[in-house]
């Protein structure tokens, strides 16, 4: 079974989403644990539901163990730190789905 990790987020007054996505871009190339990697910022109304996030990330790995090995990393521990005074608000969920 392979792991998705889900992470959304809302940009802070003050912030800037390009910035934000740029900063996430550049943890694939240096975390080679990354299987799947898919970022992206809301588009279109928000319609009946609710207020939308500004920002999506999308990352698979191998394993509950991959995922780990990427949440613990120093560089994406470095990344975390960049990014945290940049967000609003932010959520995670983290599931298994079928083999990569």
């Amino acid at each position: 079974m392979a792991v998705r990790h889900v992470f959304v987020w809302r940009v802070a007054s003050g912030s800037s989403q390009e910035k934000i996505v740029g900063i996430l871009n550049e943890l694939p190339g240096k975390l080679p644990v990354i299987k799947g990697w898919s970022v992206g910022s809301h588009q279109g109304d928000t319609g009946e539901n609710g207020a939308p996030w500004d920002g999506a990330l999308i990352t698979d790995f191998d394993s509950w163990t991959d995922l780990d090995r990427y949440s613990n990393d120093p560089f994406h521990l470095e990344v975390v730190e960049k990014l945290l005074p940049m967000f609003a608000d932010r959520a995670v969920v983290d599931f298994e789905i079928g083999d990569l």
